[in-house]
């Protein structure tokens, strides 16, 4: 596609944690295709069930030095939380931006291939035989992949995490009735969470070195302008936090966890007895683990109950926009913005202009902020979420 076709917004979904040379290839890629790029980043607390890297100022700084044009915020609610629920939130906040196109890294790089899994995925055939297979005992994510075989989907195809979140984009979408146009770009170099090296190596290895002081490693993976911003003070680390995490933990009552975005099965049961034995976050991972649930999705539990998470807006689209910053060309766009059908965050003042729902969303997110700043080696004072000013480029 070229700038002819007319399509001048292009949205990308990231964490960006941290921006490599990976995502600015995907950056560049869009910029040939838009007048205007726009991103919308992880919070500070990330899917996997951890801590992001760098706050998500920096991490926003990064995108717009590497190409972004406009980032907005995807709340913590939703970006630590499940692949449908972070996609429903980060493809609702696209729509409201006014983005006409997405574009996704994935690992098999055919936009038919996963538009045709898609449908495979929102038929009724496939999700009576899903609950068919999960009746077995067999983990989700299994279930998953062999009922969309078992329709014609591609082999594999769920079996990588890019793929993944690309379909979950896409069927939020539809769920939306958000008639954006797709576009895939073949993931490069190291797979998701894969430590080896390679052309692009993944997040997960970047956050390992990082994290151990090897910022000359760092040097050869990431653009100059993204690792000048991060400093061994500006890492995050949640092991600053395990004690705390695990005193709040026990102050939590059953009734409590039992309101924990997706929790199934009594699962809040075996959380509440094992928070009352673990002595490590370790520990007590180990002791909720069972077979049918992910680690990640665990810790993400565990977090959850820890910033004061519940299921009030799990599966729900985003009840505001929030503008963490701008490049000059996005400041035109910013005006656009008026046009949305929720509330637009871009000074502390519109704050107070949103409905009481949305008003809770944000106090999680300053709660969710507060508790971050602890796992930084110089810790944050509280209250940023209503001070820091959203940053502006040229």
């Amino acid at each position: 596609m070229k700038r002819s076709d007319n399509l001048s917004v292009i949205g990308i979904i990231a964490e960006f944690n941290p921006l490599h040379k990976g995502h600015k290839y995907l950056l560049d890629e869009a910029k040939k295709q838009g007048e205007t790029v726009i991103c919308v980043l992880s919070s500070n607390f990330v899917q996997r069930g951890d801590t992001a890297i760098a706050e998500k100022r920096i991490r926003t700084l990064s995108a717009l030095k590497s190409g972004a044009d406009m980032v907005i915020e995807l709340p913590v609610l939703w970006s630590m939380s499940t692949a449908q629920n972070f996609a429903l939130g980060a493809v609702s906040a696209l729509k409201e931006a006014g983005a006409e196109k997405i574009i996704f890294g994935s690992e098999n790089g055919n936009i038919q291939t996963l538009l045709k899994t898609a449908d495979i995925l929102c038929s009724k055939e496939f999700s009576e035989k899903l609950s068919k297979e999960l009746k077995n005992g067999i983990t989700f994510a299994k279930a998953r992949q062999k009922v969309c075989e078992a329709l014609g989907g591609e082999k594999d195809i769920l079996s990588s995490a890019n793929n993944n979140l690309g379909l979950e984009y896409i069927i939020a979408a539809r769920s939306l009735n958000y008639n954006a146009e797709f576009e895939t770009v073949k993931r490069i170099g190291a797979m998701h969470d894969s430590l080896e090296e390679a052309r692009f190596v993944s997040a997960s290895l970047l956050r390992e070195k990082l994290k151990s002081g090897n910022f000359g490693f760092a040097q050869k993976y990431m653009p100059e302008e993204s690792l000048e911003l991060i400093t061994p003070e500006s890492i995050s680390d949640i092991k600053r936090i395990e004690t705390a995490i695990l005193a709040v933990l026990r102050t939590k009552t059953e009734e409590e966890l039992s309101v924990l975005p997706d929790l199934s099965e009594g699962l809040e049961n075996k959380l509440y007895s094992a928070i009352k034995t673990a002595k490590s976050l370790d520990d007590l991972y180990e002791k909720i683990k069972v077979k049918r649930y992910t680690l990640a999705r665990i810790r993400r539990l565990v977090l959850s109950a820890f910033i004061g998470a519940d299921n009030k807006f799990f599966m729900e689209p985003l009840p505001y926009i929030r503008v963490l910053g701008f490049s000059k060309n996005g400041s035109k766009h910013l005006k656009n913005l008026k046009n949305s059908s929720v509330p637009v965050i871009s000074r502390t003042a519109d704050i107070n202009n949103l409905s009481a729902n949305a008003k809770k969303v944000f106090e999680t997110e300053a709660k969710a902020t507060d508790l971050f700043g602890l796992t930084l080696e110089t810790p944050l004072e509280c209250g940023i979420e209503y001070t820091r000013k959203i940053i502006k480029t040229e």
